[in-house]
């Protein structure tokens, strides 16, 4: 029981850690663009998109060559907030919303995405740590018992 809480607990507390640093991201994202001009802004958000895409690239290797889901998950989602950085200033035009509004409701978005995440890996954890408990299984042979039959002896046969 020790164990698997301690496994929970871990996986649950780097999907935090990573929320609060997209979190801590963002709000550099937004303390920029109240400080700089627009044509360094738009640079510090190609910069810091390339930047998140070599980390998805090295995540995506890392997971290869470990054959790990877990990472490669974590890759994916560095992919996806390169091309949400990406793409910022092009939405806010388009969309013809507030730079400030946008990149608040990003955070918000990708903070509920990551408690939401750490919701399903604690029931994921705890479900499997239960189903684990029940001997069940071991009790019940899923293997057919094959009965030969026999002639029964019967005194008058005799």
């Amino acid at each position: 029981m020790e164990e698997s809480n301690k496994i929970i607990r871990k996986n649950i507390f780097e999907n935090i850690l990573i929320a609060i640093a997209i979190m801590l991201y963002f709000i550099v994202i937004n303390f920029s663009y109240i400080r700089l001009e627009e044509k360094m802004l738009l640079n510090g958000l190609k910069l810091a998109s390339l930047i998140v895409l070599f980390i998805s690239i090295i995540l995506f290797e890392i997971a290869y060559h470990k054959d790990s889901g877990k990472i490669a998950i974590n890759g994916i989602e560095m992919l996806v907030l390169a091309i949400h950085s990406l793409t910022i200033w092009n939405i806010v035009n388009k969309i013809d919303i507030s730079f400030q509004t946008y990149i608040l409701s990003s955070t918000y978005a990708f903070a509920i995405y990551y408690v939401l995440k750490s919701m399903l890996i604690y029931t994921r954890e705890k479900r499997k740590y239960l189903k684990g408990l029940s001997d069940i299984h071991e009790i019940v042979s899923k293997d057919p018992v094959k009965k030969e039959a026999r002639k029964r002896k019967n005194e008058e046969n005799i």
